[in-house]
């Protein structure tokens, strides 16, 4: 064989694999290109097979005020050594699903509550919105737990309403809720349920 033609053949083995190189790698990102963002369901079922099986809430949209939208995931977690029992609100960029923050809201449930993206006015970018509904709420009272994140500014907004028999509905706002927009949310919230509510100062629980 001429050298001639063996260099020849060392390039074509070398394009070879090349071409199965980036084969490889077109395989491997793939998956992210398939990711339907619009549909809740199909990416929540997209994140239990690439991310955490114990996903159970996904949503989409610009949590960092960014030309590059994320995705949140929340699953509940189960006291064990671990972790402790809450629920865990990651944020994921949308493009590789590595994850960018986190959040944990200790003790409460994703039973009878809910989870949403929240806008508000003077805002140009989506908060991450947790209700507690009727998951510690009784026949006759109980306490309504709401969590509003703010990604971009890093804080984690927090109300606690408590309405027990024959006592004055009482709502706790976290002393960081110092932007009107966000206390007037957080009491409008409760406001046409409990129009005679008032706020306290320190956080209260039923005994």
């Amino acid at each position: 064989m001429s050298l001639l033609n063996k260099i020849f053949g060392l390039i074509t083995i070398l394009i070879l694999v090349s071409l199965i190189g980036c084969g490889s790698d077109t395989s491997r990102n793939k998956p992210f290109e398939e990711i339907n963002y619009d549909d809740p369901q199909k990416l929540l079922s997209y994140l239990q097979k690439h991310v955490d099986a114990d996903i159970t809430t996904a949503l989409y949209g610009d949590f960092l005020n960014d030309s590059v939208k994320q995705i949140i995931a929340v699953k509940e977690t189960k006291p064990s050594k671990a972790d402790k029992w809450g629920l865990k609100v990651k944020m994921l960029e949308a493009d590789s699903l590595k994850q960018k923050d986190e959040v944990f809201f200790p003790e409460m449930s994703l039973t009878e509550s809910s989870c949403s993206l929240q806008k508000l006015a003077n805002h140009n970018y989506d908060f991450f919105y947790y209700n507690s509904g009727s998951f510690y709420l009784g026949s006759s009272g109980g306490e309504v737990f709401v969590y509003l994140v703010d990604f971009v500014k890093k804080q984690t907004y927090y109300a606690h309403l408590i309405s027990e028999p024959e006592k004055t509905v009482t709502l706790f706002i976290s002393k960081n809720s110092k932007e009107k927009e966000v206390t007037d949310f957080l009491l409008n919230l409760f406001k046409g349920d409990y129009p005679d509510l008032i706020v306290s100062q320190k956080d209260i629980s039923i005994e």
